[in-house]
């Protein structure tokens, strides 16, 4: 009888579903100040199965402009083990910045896109499982248009101390690109490489606003070119393609307008992959304070979603991020489940990749139960459908 329940098993496939697993672990710690402090993960899993998770190391301390490093972990076996920290790239006191990962499948090469003191576009990409990384190349006039880089606004100078980083830095400059983040350049069947970003536009009477727009490559690298505008107040956003060849976007959503407690993530179709988008609109299940989200396909069947799932604000969540919960969607992201926490209390950007062994591997930013800081650690978990489900 085990004997023929293990045939069954084989061969109905369904008939034996595997055990719900969840596990997690501290990856990157609280350090005191905050200093350095890790954020803006991305996960992906190398062409020999290694999983590299590649985050942002802000010597400074927990805001936007510092002195920030590309650092990564990796691990040989599903995240249970982890090597240490590994310096990626040290641009001296500069800001490295929206780090975006990709795997060009055919060539078994890795891509690391970032800001280059966040103002360039710039990739790095490796051949040996991201052992090693050649760069950075600088693309960012392949990918903008140049009155991007004439932009004039309102309000362009920063308050605050005159003599602080972020003042000077931000100088005279009212431009806001960024790339990503997270496991978000694609690989359409056409061979095509698509990475998604943002930029800012004068929408009349020097009153700016976030758009996202995406550049691509069709010879593995080589060369890259500017694809579509997506709408107004798109932002921080990752990509999926559909099984009809068309690839949808979900972004991050700007909007002053359904601030503070009437955010829903956005999204937009592209049926020449990428070039052009059309049908921007709210995605309603997809309640979110304004926060990144990430999308990954898991099967033919089925997406996942990740971001902290929660109103704007409450008291003892006075910036919103809290309830990171993972959802599904069957119909190739029109619709999705209510979804499953990861983790109730204080988190923020997240980032999900689909093994090999079809459990999937998931980093997060998260604090404790009764902090406001949703930035202090980066955890790593792994788990599976079942679980979800």
């Amino acid at each position: 009888m085990k004997f023929l329940s293990v045939i069954l098993c084989v061969l109905g496939g369904s008939i034996c579903a595997a055990e719900p697993l969840f596990e997690t672990q501290r990856l990157f710690a609280l350090t005191p100040e905050n200093k350095p402090n890790y954020r803006i993960p991305s996960i992906i899993q190398a062409p020999n199965g290694d999983i590299l998770v590649i985050c942002e190391r802000r010597n400074d301390g927990i805001g936007d402009i510092g002195n920030h490093d590309i650092v990564m972990k990796r691990s040989a076996d599903k995240g249970k083990t982890w090597s240490r920290e590994i310096v990626i790239l040290d641009d001296e006191d500069r800001v490295c910045t929206d780090l975006t990962l990709g795997l060009d499948r055919d060539a078994k090469k890795l891509w690391l896109f970032f800001l280059k003191d966040k103002k360039q576009f710039a990739h790095l990409t490796s051949t040996d499982n991201g052992l090693s990384w050649q760069g950075p190349v600088i693309i960012h006039d392949q990918v903008i248009k140049p009155e991007w880089e004439m932009l004039k606004g309102k309000g362009d100078e920063t308050a605050g101390n005159p003599k602080s980083h972020a003042v000077q830095w931000e100088k005279g400059w009212v431009q806001r690109y960024g790339c990503g983040p997270g496991n978000a350049m694609v690989q359409l069947k056409s061979g095509r490489l698509l990475v998604p970003a943002r930029h800012r536009e004068d929408i009349g009477k020097g009153r700016l606003r976030s758009f996202a727009h995406c550049f691509f490559s069709d010879d593995h690298g080589a060369s890259w070119k500017l694809g579509g505008t997506i709408g107004i107040h798109t932002s921080e956003c990752q990509f999926v393609e559909l099984i009809d060849g068309s690839v949808r976007v979900i972004s991050r959503n700007e909007s002053s307008e359904d601030s503070p407690d009437n955010l829903r993530h956005l999204t937009a179709i592209s049926k020449d992959g990428g070039v052009t988008w059309s049908d921007l609109h709210r995605l309603e299940q997809l309640i979110t304070p304004r926060c990144h989200g990430c999308v990954e396909r898991f099967d033919a069947k089925t997406l996942l979603f990740s971001s902290p799932a929660s109103p704007f604000r409450q008291k003892e969540h006075p910036y919103g991020r809290y309830n990171l919960t993972v959802r599904i969607s069957r119909d190739d992201g029109a619709t999705w489940s209510a979804g499953r926490t990861i983790w109730p209390h204080p988190g923020s950007y997240s980032d999900i990749v689909v093994l090999d062994d079809q459990t999937i591997g998931y980093i997060y930013e998260r604090a404790d139960k009764g902090s406001t800081h949703y930035w202090d650690e980066l955890h790593f978990a792994r788990f599976n459908l079942e679980w979800l489900e």
